[in-house]
């Protein structure tokens, strides 16, 4: 009995080294595969071409429309003391030719808005990016205003001097 004792002790150790030295190789094989596959896929594979859904620059741009340019302004601001003064052309983008037309007809209304809005700021609500903006927006929805059923899409200010 003894001897089938030690003959089965020295198997179990065997068998389970045996086991063990599998377990080991398999986990180095795998992370050695994972390892190539990563340096393969980092390193050495060309960059695959991933199609995404970009819309194309001629979608993502608006179409230009066409543009009136007013004619110049040269106005006082409203200061204390006389001495400012603000000269500026303002271009509008329509949406198209007949628009063109029928904002040309209506020039004298659009120059009174500007002419009544501008005089009535000062210095320093002109010369600040944020005020220009105001302006901007502000003369853009009085132009809508008096320009329907044409709808403006921009307002542009071509050359803003004041002094």
């Amino acid at each position: 009995m003894a001897d089938e004792e030690d003959s089965e002790t020295g198997e179990e150790p065997k068998k389970k080294s045996k086991m063990m030295l599998f377990i080991i190789l398999g986990v180095v094989l795998l992370l050695a595969g994972g390892g190539g596959f990563f340096a393969y896929t980092k390193f050495l594979a060309p960059p695959a071409e991933v199609e995404e859904e970009k819309p194309k620059e001629e979608e993502l741009a608006e179409p230009v429309g066409e543009m009136v340019t007013l004619k110049e302004f040269v106005l006082n601001l409203s200061d204390p003391k006389g001495k400012r003064y603000l000269k500026c052309t303002i271009s509008i983008e329509v949406e198209n030719v007949e628009a063109v037309e029928r904002i040309q007809k209506i020039e004298p209304k659009l120059r009174d808005i500007v002419i009544m809005l501008l005089t009535s700021l000062s210095f320093e609500e002109v010369m600040t990016p944020e005020g220009k903006i105001r302006i901007r927006d502000e003369l853009l929805e009085r132009f809508n205003q008096a320009a329907r059923p044409d709808k403006l899409k921009h307002l542009y200010f071509t050359n803003f001097v004041v002094q």
